[in-house]
């Protein structure tokens, strides 16, 4: 299967709510309680990403992987720190999401969809980047490494009623390449 990554638009924005919370279901199956993953909505994902769209951040980039047919089986998206994420990371970008669906993993799709982010923010003068990954899932981690992320700090929070710890992974300088 060829999929092609290329600029999110608004065009998108079902398609991306819909690999979100898929996403979740399948990534987080093992980590997250069934009722946390239960009450995800593609309604509620679907309004925030239009959101996102409605006031897209210049220096950030959205990046979706279109299959054959225009379904759209992965997305990544980074761009500046909040000020409030600012010292948790510890970096000047944030890769905020990146999900794909478990029939595409393994065919170098993330791979492209990461090159894509650390080049847009590479271009915009950053020299840093991070993302917050659940300490528990494995494979998420290990890909991270692969790319050259190095692990953090560590943070615990109230996830949907359930504490979950995430660990932060740097990448200093940003990647050429993914």
């Amino acid at each position: 299967m060829t999929v092609i990554v290329r600029d999110g638009r608004e065009a998108d924005v079902e398609g991306i709510a819909r690999v979100h919370v898929q996403g979740w279901r399948e990534s987080y199956g093992d980590f997250l309680s069934p009722e946390a993953l239960a009450g995800l909505s593609v309604e509620e994902r679907a309004q925030m990403w239009r959101s996102i769209l409605a006031t897209p951040d210049p220096k950030g980039k959205l990046l979706v992987a279109e299959a054959p047919g225009g379904e759209i089986v992965g997305f990544a998206r980074g761009g500046p720190v909040g000020p409030k994420g600012a010292d948790l990371l510890g970096t000047e970008t944030e890769i905020f999401a990146i999900y794909l669906l478990d029939r595409v993993k393994r065919q170098g799709i993330g791979r492209r969809l990461m090159a894509g982010i650390f080049g847009h923010l590479a271009e915009q003068g950053f020299g840093s980047t991070g993302l917050w990954v659940l300490r528990d899932n494995l494979p998420a981690r290990r890909f991270y490494e692969a790319l050259g992320g190095v692990a953090g700090r560590e943070q615990s929070f109230d996830l949907r009623g359930q504490e979950v710890t995430e660990v932060a992974y740097r990448f200093e300088p940003i990647p050429h390449s993914a």
